[in-house]
């Protein structure tokens, strides 16, 4: 007997556990946090609920249907253990249709049509009487009296069968009037019902609809716990479909001035999830490329002759992705001058950004609430703000150019941990134009072209008088002479890099010498020819140079 109730006690602990094990419970959650990419991001989301004893799972709906699996993660609080956790999509039962609504404008569609049907015989019947009194207005007015070919025999009979025709006629007059009227009745009434018709179908389309079925994502976390208790579930998973990537506003209030530079991070999301009222971090690492360290293979040399096979070398490619662009950024009309100095000044985004450094990336913390739908569309997040010692170049390539090329040098930028990307030119609040910056240079400075410079004026003239071709001996000389006039028309002193160039020969007999330069100078192997010039406000200088080219006689030389 005792062997038969114990038996009994475990068969009832059994079917206990089997049923709390089978019990799901479909909890709210949303989105707390997201750490964005480069490429992808990893979406947490919470929820509380109520875990009953034993075993059972607990059901995350509306997760990204681009949710990777192997990423997913779970945590919790409370006195409950997490048993596993996956991921599963379910097809929801059909939902059923209006019917009720729908058949009752069916049926007031039918009878509607069914008039039309009815009423188109009588419009028909009307049109064929019309026509039966045109065809005897023509009898009428084809006899043989009304075109003068009948002889009557007297004349008291042509009066009266005139006055017959004309009584006939206007008799024919009045019923063709009456049955016009009629039909113009009854085609406003055809109208009436086509255009109720059209109306009762229009208002068929609009009914609600149940949304098509699609299938729900979830994410389904297995708990066990000894007793009934409360407490919180944390999933965090990865998806593809979102990333970032680097953008820059660089703001000079004048040319003598240092840089503001602002790092935005340009967000974008098409997870199939919105992110509402969510905390970011953005990260520049990028979770999608291999961190497993490359091995080199074995490397075999050989007589060319005995080679038997080649060494196949082992190249993996990693795609990144492209710098997205957006539109160019509304400048918003400033507030009244008098309003500006009663309002304090707005914050901005960077104050609410701390930057963390791990091992093998880089991590901004948004203290802000962001909303980012899930339409692709991108978003900006200000991310950092530096103040940056900068010195300015001019560059002037007149060759090439009439503009001269404002150039920021930018020292200690190595500690900022910036990426290729686009970047926003202001002087002052005036967008002036975009710029590239590359960071991936090694050097202690950092260059970036910070737009036209248009108050220095430029010529440069081929001086014809100095221009000549002689003959001398067995060979021919050809020297050329180039002016360079330039007029600063600003009242800043300008530090400027004039660039120009001197022919190269591609064969030994081809002789190019430079015998006047006017203080630049030469890179031999490029021909790059350059001048540092510190010009004044308001001054004018002029730059010559000279060179000649020295060749056989019997030859013709092209480029020149």
């Amino acid at each position: 007997m005792k062997y038969i109730v114990t038996l009994l006690t475990l068969l009832t602990s059994f079917f206990s556990l089997s049923h709390a094990a089978d019990t799901e419970k479909v909890i709210k959650s949303k989105i707390s946090k997201v750490t964005v990419f480069m490429q992808g991001a990893q979406v947490t989301r919470k929820g509380s609920t109520y875990i009953p004893k034993g075993t059972s799972t607990i059901v995350i709906e509306g997760v990204s249907p681009y949710i990777n699996q192997q990423s997913i993660k779970a945590s919790g609080k409370g006195k409950f253990t997490i048993l596993d956790v996956q991921y599963r999509y379910i097809y929801p039962e059909p939902v059923e249709q209006n019917t009720k609504a729908i058949s009752a404008i069916d049926k007031k569609i039918k009878r509607v049509q069914d008039s039309i049907n009815t009423h188109s015989y009588y419009l028909a019947n009307v049109r064929a009487k019309k026509k039966a009194i045109d065809t005897e207005r023509g009898l009428l007015l084809n006899h043989p009296l009304m075109r003068g070919k009948a002889k009557p025999d007297s004349l008291d009979l042509l009066k009266g069968t005139m006055a017959f025709i004309e009584n006939k006629l206007i008799d024919l007059a009045n019923r063709y009037l009456k049955i016009s009227l009629k039909e113009a009745e009854m085609m406003k009434k055809s109208t009436e019902m086509n255009q109720r018709i059209y109306e009762l179908r229009l208002f068929k389309s609009n009914l609600p609809q149940p949304p098509p079925n699609q299938p729900k994502h979830q994410v389904l976390v297995a708990v066990t716990a000894t007793a009934a208790t409360s407490g919180s579930v944390e999933v965090s998973y990865k998806v593809n479909q979102a990333g970032w990537s680097p953008w820059y506003d660089i703001t000079a209030k004048d040319a003598g001035d240092d840089i503001e530079l602002v790092y935005k991070a340009a967000v974008y999301q098409n997870t199939g999830e919105d992110w509402s009222n969510v905390r970011l971090r953005i990260s520049n690492a990028n979770p999608n490329r291999s961190n497993i360290k490359p091995t080199l293979p074995r490397w075999y040399i050989d007589y060319f002759r005995h080679r038997k096979a080649e060494v196949k070398k082992a190249t993996r490619y990693f795609k990144e992705k492209d710098v997205r662009t957006t539109s160019d950024i509304n400048m918003a009309e400033s507030l009244d001058e008098v309003a500006d100095k009663a309002l304090p000044t707005a914050g901005m985004a960077y104050d609410y950004s701390q930057k963390m450094q791990n091992f093998s990336s880089i991590e901004f913390d948004i203290d802000l609430p962001y909303y980012i739908k899930s339409d692709e569309k991108t978003h900006f997040v200000t991310v950092q703000k530096h103040n940056l010692k900068a010195s300015f170049k001019h560059y002037l390539v007149p060759k090439l150019d009439k503009d001269a090329f404002v150039v920021a040098r930018i020292i200690d930028w190595e500690n900022l941990d910036l990426l290729v990307g686009n970047a926003n030119i202001y002087f002052g609040n005036t967008f002036v134009g975009r710029t590239v910056i590359d960071p991936s240079i090694v050097s202690d400075t950092l260059e970036v072209s910070m737009g036209r410079y248009r108050s220095l004026a430029v010529k440069r003239t081929k001086l014809k008088s100095n221009t000549k071709k002689q003959i001398i001996g067995s060979h021919k000389l050809y020297t050329a002479t180039y002016k360079i006039e330039l007029r600063n028309n600003s009242g800043n002193e300008i530090d400027l890099v004039l660039e120009d160039q001197i022919p190269l020969a591609r064969r030994a007999e081809i002789e190019v010498e430079v015998t006047k330069l006017d203080g630049g100078t030469v890179n031999e192997h490029t021909g790059l020819t350059t001048w540092d010039i510190n010009l004044a406000p308001y001054k004018k200088k002029v730059i010559t140079f000279t060179y000649t080219v020295k060749y056989p006689k019997e030859e013709k030389i092209t480029g020149l």
